[in-house]
């Protein structure tokens, strides 16, 4: 299978997913999202050498970015329901 028919086929599994449950599966893309964002920046922390690792910091963004995943996945399933 070609790299464009399996963007195509995951980019429709997605869109079945968002219609059937708006808010769980955006609040897995969030909670996906929040790790890397954590990760990278630890690892650049790391990397540059800072000491101490400023943990809230990373720790306050991925939560940050997880509640903006879930709070689309709730205006989704608002306007889903306002299109029924």
């Amino acid at each position: 299978m070609k790299l464009r028919e399996r963007m195509i086929t995951g980019g429709h599994w997605l869109g079945r997913r968002l219609v059937a449950r708006p808010v769980a599966t955006l609040a897995v893309i969030g909670v996906i999202s929040a790790i890397g964002y954590f990760l990278f920046g630890v690892a650049v922390s790391l990397a540059t050498g800072e000491q101490p690792i400023p943990w809230w910091r990373y720790t306050r963004g991925a939560g940050i970015q997880l509640f903006l995943w879930v709070g689309v996945g709730l205006l989704v399933r608002s306007q889903l329901k306002k299109g029924d």
